[in-house]
């Protein structure tokens, strides 16, 4: 009986010290090296696509705005006052009709649209705002989720912070940053341990980024050993109760 008490330990040790496989691990890794740190630390203003949602705010103009960014009309996605850019790429505006606006960035949206209501309003003040644009945080930080891109200098510190930041387990040399270019999706890793090159290394956020932090080997033998302290008490116990009806 005590040695198939041991084997159940033996096989409960081994399988609770089994490591998971790290996430996003078989996407293709790019070095983060000083030219391309550079480059992803100039803001680039995504292009408006099919599906968008947007909201249009005309500075003293409430009754036109869709959304308002000027006055308590202010919106977002979840309070429903916005339009989407449909399968033409079109949103439907006041008094100026359908609008075709899918393949321009937001500043020149901004600038078609003026150039739109200055037939009816004059020196028209537009802003216009895309709302489904999204980071996703996960692994090592204590609120992950996904976090709105309220505008295009959103970095990757910034967003670690509106995450509350890393727990003692992160793995602070390797956070793993997923972006898809050219339609690949590409994965960089940004040690954030060497603050004085941190300048060079905070890299501009893009719509759909991932960020991943991983956690260290202390996470993982804390967890094997938690789980190793319950199966021996567990089958301690059972030792105990089959050692009372052998008797």
């Amino acid at each position: 009986m005590l040695r198939i008490l041991f084997s159940i330990i033996v096989i409960a040790m081994f399988a609770s010290c089994q490591t998971s496989k790290p996430l996003f691990n078989s996407i293709p890794d790019l070095r983060l090296n000083d030219s391309l740190a550079q480059q992803m630390l100039i803001p680039v203003e995504p292009i408006l696509k099919v599906g968008d949602k947007i909201t249009m705010s005309i500075w003293n103009h409430n009754d036109l705005s869709i959304g308002s960014v000027n006055s308590v009309y202010t919106t977002n996605e979840a309070t429903g006052k916005w339009l989407v850019l449909d399968d033409e790429g079109k949103a439907n505006l006041p008094k100026i009709g359908r609008t075709k606006l899918t393949g321009l960035t937001v500043k020149e949206a901004n600038y078609l649209l003026e150039q739109q209501y200055s037939k009816i309003l004059k020196d028209p003040i537009i802003n216009v705002r895309v709302l489904n644009q999204f980071v996703t945080v996960l692994g090592e930080v204590n609120n992950p989720g996904r976090y709105s891109l309220d505008n295009e200098m959103v970095s990757l510190v910034e967003i670690l912070g509106e995450a509350k930041g890393l727990t003692a387990y992160s793995k602070n040399e390797s956070i793993e940053l997923v972006r898809i270019i050219n339609g690949q999706s590409v994965k960089f890793s940004v040690d954030l341990t060497n603050l004085a090159i941190l300048p060079q290394k905070n890299i501009l956020l893009q719509p759909d980024d991932i960020i991943y932090v991983g956690a260290t080997k202390a996470k993982a033998n804390d967890r094997n050993l938690g789980k190793a302290t319950l199966i021996t008490s567990i089958v301690t116990g059972a030792a105990v109760i089959i050692s009372v009806f052998v008797k």
